[in-house]
């Protein structure tokens, strides 16, 4: 337990990195002012609450796409949030779903019931709670490299039997969904990182929801350890996997046991000044306040961002400022 200076700073980080629940202070004998104590044991409370609904509403979708003929998979939060030693502690967020049928399928089906709504790269939004997001993927992660998107749906294809044969309870419910195994996550959420790097940014939540897929994995033969290594090689993972080896070492702890590459320093710094800076999703990221000055000035920010970030992943830095320039040329010709 480190030494406290300021409580409210403490408190208000949690927030920006959306890990105020696994940050609670009511664990250790701390002098704490009652007004941030109260504070902090209401939202834990309420996080308490949400999330004991997430999954409710996770099991009530799981079980009205199968009556519709559809088998799902439940990515990251709920499944993750089963690895931590209270689940319900885990800061919830919306419901990932990946359903195994063809993209026009999908599209028909949730425009069938709400015409209005787009699809987008990664996912196609599905509203049908009014408390809950729920974002539905017939494909649970795209990569921007043509070949190392190759490789990853590839990869995917041979995973997904598996994957939605892997069957839990999430707490405080009574039916059984799928969730990815621990050996797919540690290669998809590492991709799903990398994306949100590209694109927005990522936050502690993030880093903590992958330290329990690393621990996890403590007791796994070396033999399927060795496959995720390979998986990220042929992928363009690998040297983002030594930055995250080092925040998840240096920052959270994780021994070194479980440790799955050798952490490197310096794009471990590039990685954790992101955390810092954007907080969850990088909404607290300075080139964020670029949206106000106009379309290609919040495109050259951004292109700025990935000159940043891209000792840790070139080939996709490089293909997504591809992307970037050409969505930035059709926006000029519109004009």
């Amino acid at each position: 337990m480190p030494k406290i200076v300021c409580w409210q700073k403490v408190f208000d980080f949690s927030i920006k990195q959306k890990i105020t629940g696994v940050c609670d202070p009511t664990k250790y004998k701390v002098c704490i002012s009652k007004d941030i104590l109260f504070k902090w044991i209401t939202l834990i409370q309420q996080i308490r609450h949400q999330s004991a609904l997430l999954n409710k509403r996770t099991v009530e979708l799981a079980k009205r796409l199968g009556e519709a003929g559809f088998r799902c998979c439940i990515l990251k939060g709920q499944g993750n949030a089963e690895m931590y030693p209270d689940p319900l502690m885990r800061m919830p967020g919306d419901i990932d779903v990946w359903v195994d049928a063809d993209e026009k399928e999908i599209i028909a089906y949730v425009q069938q019931q709400f015409p209005e709504i787009q699809q987008t790269f990664k996912h196609i939004k599905f509203p049908i709670f009014s408390d809950i997001p729920v974002d539905v993927h017939n494909i649970p992660l795209k990569l921007y490299h043509p070949g190392h998107q190759r490789k990853l749906q590839e990869w995917i294809e041979r995973q997904k039997e598996e994957q939605f044969s892997h069957r839990i309870q999430l707490t405080d419910t009574d039916t059984e969904i799928s969730v990815p195994t621990t050996c797919f996550n540690a290669v998809y959420q590492l991709g799903h990182i990398l994306i949100h790097l590209l694109d927005e940014g990522i936050g502690l939540r993030h880093l903590i929801d992958y330290y329990y897929v690393l621990k996890e994995l403590e007791g796994v033969p070396e033999s399927e350890k060795e496959q995720i290594r390979k998986e990220w090689r042929e992928m363009g993972m690998c040297r983002l996997a030594t930055a995250v080896m080092w925040v998840e070492q240096q920052v959270l702890g994780l021994p070194e046991n479980c440790l799955l590459m050798i952490p490197d320093k310096n794009r471990g710094n590039i990685l954790l000044q992101e955390i810092m800076e954007g907080g969850n999703f990088g909404k607290y990221s300075q080139r964020q306040t670029y949206k106000n000055f106009g379309f290609f000035i919040h495109r050259t920010a951004k292109a700025w961002h990935l000159l940043k970030i891209s000792a840790l992943f070139p080939g996709e830095s490089v293909y997504r400022m591809i992307s970037k320039v050409k969505t930035a040329f059709v926006h000029y010709r519109r004009k």
